[in-house]
C-alpha cells in the first residue's frame, strides 16, 4: 500500500512539473507572438474626405483604390451617399471599390457566423463540432 501511495505522489509531481512547463511555454509563445508585430505600422484608414480630396487633385483612381486597399478600410454607404460622392468627382472605379469593401466584409461576417453555428461539410455531417 505504501508503495502505491509513493508512486501516486511521484506521478502527481511529474504532472505538476509538466503543467508548469506547458504554462511557461504558452506564456513565452504569447509574449513572442506580440513581439512579431512590434514595430509594424498598419496604415491609417483612408477617410472619405481624403478620397474626395485625392479625386479633386486628379490622383488616378488606381492609386486611390490601392491606398484604400492597403489601409483595410471598409466603407458602408447608402445609394444617396454614393451618388453624392459621384457628384463630388469621385471616380466610378473608386466608388465600386468602396461598395465592394462593405459587401466583402458582410460575406466574411456571415461566413464567420455560419462557422460559429457548428455547420461543417465534412464526412461527419452538419453539427459535428
Amino acid at each position: 500500500m505504501l508503495f502505491k501511495v509513493k508512486k501516486m505522489i511521484k506521478t502527481q509531481k511529474k504532472l505538476s512539473q509538466s503543467q508548469g512547463l506547458a504554462l511557461t511555454f504558452l506564456t513565452c509563445v504569447t509574449l513572442l507572438s506580440g513581439c512579431a508585430t512590434f514595430g509594424l505600422k498598419t496604415p491609417e484608414p483612408v477617410t472619405v474626405s481624403q478620397v474626395i480630396q485625392m479625386s479633386n487633385e486628379d490622383v488616378p483612381p488606381e492609386t486611390i483604390v490601392k491606398k484604400m486597399r492597403d489601409s483595410g478600410a471598409v466603407y458602408r454607404f447608402t445609394a444617396a451617399q454614393l451618388a453624392e460622392l459621384h457628384d463630388l468627382g469621385v471616380a466610378d472605379q473608386v466608388l465600386d471599390y468602396m461598395q465592394q469593401t462593405y459587401i466583402e466584409a458582410e460575406r466574411r461576417e456571415q461566413s464567420r457566423a455560419d462557422w460559429d453555428t457548428g455547420y461543417t461539410w465534412g464526412p461527419w455531417g452538419p453539427g459535428f463540432w
